[in-house]
């Protein structure tokens, strides 16, 4: 494991590899050697329009000084506080006044089609799953923010081109705003403590690999006595991310597209699959794959990954920010004072061609659009531009530079823990911003380094087309069961695989992988 890395060093190496377009979204803004003083929040961040006395709603900057514009927004929920500090500070900035509907990730598709079937069109719209973007974007109903860039800078400039053109639809206008995020976010990783209390190295290969994990999941290496420690675990809705560095070996992704003699197909089909579920059929048998996979949630396996009672495999690749910038660091080390992680590579010994872990959209997980209908667009976009400003994106994670963080050379220190963050509705605005690691310790930076010669692109990032908002949702469920029941022995693998690729083509995976290859080799 490195140590120590130069950080800056490492967030230049984080745009090395695993690039598309050759633009990494995730490379946040670090401060620079000026070590400039942030302002507090003011009226100067909002739109160039408003400056000069002209904006897209029609309103006079004077009007919008005296009167805050009324905005309806539907965001995922954060559970942002009315009236707290930081919703004050940001309407006091922007000159608005934010009604805030707040919606569970589960719920949020079905919430949002209810309330645009109502007639109740909130002036500024959030969604994560791909289907009900493809929804919004063949609607209509969307502003083109391309067409008021000139206005509003901060919205620009705040994406490189390359992002841009990946956020364009069909029309070639571009009508959404992503989380611009480090990608990937997970990690190939490995208990260093355990494997040297066992006398084992790294792994390299499959057979290596099965070793760790055997070692892991049957020798009580915490030394409690109890049959309590996995090479690896998982959560609900069950997909196959978890086993990304087995399928991996194996040369493809499930429920992943790639390029394969220039054509595109996706992972789920392809015939070494067959051999990863036969391995991973092992694992599970033999004990090594936490059983509870199926059934836990998210934070009962985030939970469990802070307690450390996973060794080998594939994990959040926060718990090497030593400065706990998603809190999964310090529970893990209250727990093995003497605990380590170490990170590893590409597994070989399943194909010739083996592939790293899959990247989410470099579009980012969270998109935010406008309603062209609405009343206040110069509001809404005055509010997003100052929401991806240098100023207003700091201010909504970290406060004010004094009073909740200061700056030691390149590197911000926080004045306040996480519950007074929380309380301050603090790092809860996820609209257009750029996720800052400002104040994440360097050996984050050297594992994101990494990360990066352990990941496979996507191909058809960035590309819309009916089929995927038609099909692919219910192919990526059938993967899931399908496969999960195979790990598990629900279903025998030979014969079981066969007819899954039967199952995946009759409907539609055939269709649908025609239809992708063609807009491929368009774009």
């Amino acid at each position: 494991m490195k140590k120590n890395g130069n950080i800056k060093r490492a967030a230049a190496g984080m745009m090395a590899a695993c690039m598309i377009a050759g633009a990494l979204a995730g490379c946040s803004g670090r401060k620079g050697s000026e070590n400039k003083s942030d302002p507090a929040p003011s009226q100067t961040a909002g739109s160039e329009a408003a400056k000069t006395g002209e904006s897209a709603g029609g309103q006079t900057a004077e009007n919008t000084a005296e009167e805050p514009a009324h905005l309806k927004l539907f965001l995922t929920n954060k559970n942002i506080v009315d009236g707290s500090y930081a919703k004050q500070m940001i309407e006091e900035a922007t000159n608005t006044k934010l009604e805030i509907i707040q919606v569970p990730t589960k719920e949020l598709d079905n919430k949002l089609n209810i309330l645009l079937a109502s007639g109740d069109r909130p002036d500024i719209i959030q969604c994560e799953t791909e289907t009900m973007e493809s929804q919004l974007l063949s609607s209509g109903i969307l502003l083109p923010l391309n067409e008021y860039w000139d206005n509003y800078p901060n919205i620009k400039n705040g994406r490189d081109e390359a992002t841009w053109n990946l956020m364009r639809y069909t029309d070639g206008n571009v009508y959404s705003i992503g989380i611009k995020n480090p990608n990937p976010l997970s990690i190939i990783a490995y208990r260093k403590d355990w494997l040297d209390k066992f006398g084992l190295e790294v792994p390299t290969t499959l057979d290596e690999y099965y070793e760790v994990a055997k070692a892991v999941a049957t020798q009580d290496p915490d030394g409690n006595g109890a049959d309590d420690t996995f090479a690896f675990g998982g959560y609900q809705n069950v997909d196959t991310t978890w086993f990304d560095h087995i399928f991996g070996a194996y040369g493809a992704l499930p429920n992943y597209w790639m390029v394969k003699d220039g054509h595109i197909v996706n992972g789920s089909t392809q015939p070494a699959m067959k051999d990863a579920l036969i391995y991973l059929n092992k694992m599970y048998q033999d004990g090594l794959i936490d059983p509870e996979f199926v059934t836990d949630d998210a934070k009962r396996w985030q939970q469990k990954v802070k307690s450390g009672i996973y060794g080998a495999g594939v994990t959040k690749i926060h718990i090497f920010d030593h400065n706990n910038w998603s809190n999964y660091y310090e529970p893990f080390i209250q727990a093995y004072p003497e605990g380590e992680h170490v990170y590893g590579p590409v597994l070989t010994g399943g194909c010739d061609n083996p592939v790293g872990i899959r990247m989410a959209s470099e579009r980012g997980w969270l998109r935010t659009f406008v309603s062209k209908d609405s009343k206040n667009i110069d509001a809404c976009l005055r509010l997003i531009d100052y929401l991806m400003s240098e100023e207003g994106n700091r201010f909504a994670q970290y406060g004010v530079e004094g009073e909740h963080y200061k700056w030691e050379g390149d590197m911000l220190v926080r004045l306040i823990d996480d519950q007074q963050t929380n309380d301050l509705d603090l790092n809860k605005f996820f609209i257009g911003n750029t996720v800052l690691f400002d104040h994440s310790s360097p050996e984050l930076f050297d594992a994101f380094e990494y990360s990066h010669t352990t990941c496979l692109a996507n191909p058809v990032d960035g590309i819309f087309i009916d089929e995927l908002n038609e099909l692919y949702p219910k192919l990526k469920e059938i993967t899931n069961t399908r496969y999960i029941e195979m790990i598990v022995g629900e279903t025998p693998i030979e014969g079981g695989f066969e007819s899954f690729v039967e199952e995946w083509n009759s409907r539609g995976g055939q269709e649908l992988t025609k239809a992708l290859d063609e807009a491929y080799q368009a774009k």
